[in-house]
């Protein structure tokens, strides 16, 4: 008996590995069906039911499958796009993509959700799943549902798209979301997020050349962003934009992404560096750039430093974090400069257009949610000497104060700017359907809302 016990943990032994030893495991591979040219694998649940489709003269369609989900059919296809064509370097910019497309159509489409993935989805190790429902023309009856995952390797991007009806119950919904957040994955080697040297100084001589060389010792990382300067005070100015983001996403809340790449930042010595910069970026002329102290554009925000409270900092910032972190860059200037101005004033700089609105001399809401830039609004407005006594940013920010401060909003003041920030620019009728469904108010009822807080200020 004790001789066949001896044996029994003998063999276990060796199975694990050996006396003293454990046994190697291999790296995990990707399973389940493989989209050759993208280096990306598809494991389908056991609930699904997939038969592999021919994709020969589909244009940009690397795979494509039909099949079943909980009693619902499904069509999923993955499209490839040229990164470099396209100038798709992040998942946001393949979400940002799609969403263009679909606009072109449906000018007043919008996503229902939109949130970020972390998983083996490629280069940048997160993906960004967007979802719509799919309803009756012409009525509210909920058919179906269509989902994109939009993801980018080292060489390519790619969505994959699924499109389901009818609308499955809330387990085949279950099943669908674990697929997207676990059953894809791609087998190359994901980026560093906090990026490489070689890709920062890479980026200094792309965005900024003709400037003094980036230099080691200059390039800073601090929790959210690398710093490309050629200033001595790149360490208290990453301190700064540091207190900058705690503080808008105390504001703003947002789930953060260990897989997203730091935010960058040129921080140049003096304005002079700023102004060529900038009129490189922008095709601007020195007076045009002369106008700016900073400016966030793209993925990054660009300044010199003077002083530690300059409230540009935290604006731009508010710009950058809306276009990189919550990816909200519709609504209008109206939104956008509002909530950045928000940030950068305190209550009794919004004193004026809380008096303006109170005497309601101000633009009506449906007029100044229409207004294409509030810089040259503003400028217009000053010009032409018209009663508006405060300026169309001010107004903005008192809108936002309003919005997120009054008893009317604040508990929904989340969910409003998330659904305003994601319709299109200057769109009155999706800006009040958001706002209804947000709030419960028309676009009239809201400066209703906003008259009597003002009055009550």
């Amino acid at each position: 008996m004790l001789r066949g016990v001896l044996v029994l943990w003998a063999l276990l032994l060796l199975a694990c590995g050996g006396f003293g030893q454990r046994k190697q495991e291999a790296p995990a591979q990707p399973r389940g069906e493989q989209v050759a040219g993208l280096d990306l694998w598809l494991d389908f649940p056991a609930t699904f039911e997939a038969t592999s489709l021919p994709v020969e003269g589909r244009a940009r369609i690397a795979a494509a499958w039909a099949g079943k989900c909980a009693g619902s059919a499904f069509e999923l296809c993955v499209r490839e796009l040229p990164a470099e064509e396209f100038e798709l370097e992040e998942p946001q910019d393949v979400y940002e993509r799609i969403l263009r497309i679909e606009r072109r159509e449906r000018p007043n489409f919008a996503f229902d959700e939109q949130r970020t993935l972390q998983g083996r989805f490629g280069f940048a190790p997160l993906a960004i799943l967007a979802r719509k429902l799919l309803t009756e023309e012409g009525s509210t009856k909920t058919l179906g549902v269509q989902f994109y995952l939009c993801g980018v390797t080292d060489k390519s991007a790619y969505v994959v798209e699924m499109r389901i009806q009818p609308m499955p119950d809330a387990a085949g919904l279950a099943s669908v979301n674990e697929f997207f957040a676990k059953g894809i994955a791609w087998k190359g080697k994901p980026r560093d997020p906090r990026w490489t040297d070689e890709e920062a100084f890479a980026r200094w001589q792309l965005d900024a050349p003709g400037m003094k060389k980036l230099e080691k010792d200059k390039l800073l990382r601090t929790q959210h962003y690398v710093i490309l300067t050629n200033a001595s005070g790149g360490k208290s100015f990453g301190e700064k934009m540091e207190e900058c983001y705690a503080a808008i996403r105390a504001v703003y809340a947002f789930e953060e992404s260990p897989g997203e790449r730091l935010m960058p930042v040129f921080l140049f010595r003096n304005p002079e560096e700023y102004y060529e910069f900038f009129k490189f970026q922008f095709n601007a002329t020195l007076e045009e750039a002369r106008r700016s102290k900073g400016v966030a554009s793209g993925d990054f925000y660009a300044t010199w430093y003077e002083a530690p409270k300059d409230p540009v900092h935290i604006h731009e910032a508010t710009h950058q974090i809306f276009g990189n972190r919550l990816r909200l860059r519709g609504g209008g200037s109206w939104f956008q400069e509002g909530v950045a101005e928000y940030m950068s004033s305190v209550p009794n700089e919004r004193n004026t257009a809380a008096r303006t609105v109170k005497r309601n001399r101000h633009m009506p809401l449906a007029k100044f949610v229409e207004v294409r830039s509030l810089l040259f609004s503003s400028e217009e407005e000053s010009k032409s000497g018209e009663d508006e006594a405060s300026s169309q940013y001010e107004l903005a920010a008192f809108l936002i104060e309003f919005l997120r401060e009054s008893k009317f909003s604040r508990d929904k003041f989340s969910d409003w700017f998330r659904a305003v920030g994601a319709v299109p620019r200057n769109d009155v009728a999706a800006i009040e359907a958001a706002t209804r469904a947000t709030l419960g108010v028309d676009l009239a009822g809201l400066e209703a809302e906003w008259i009597e807080y003002a009055k009550k200020r």
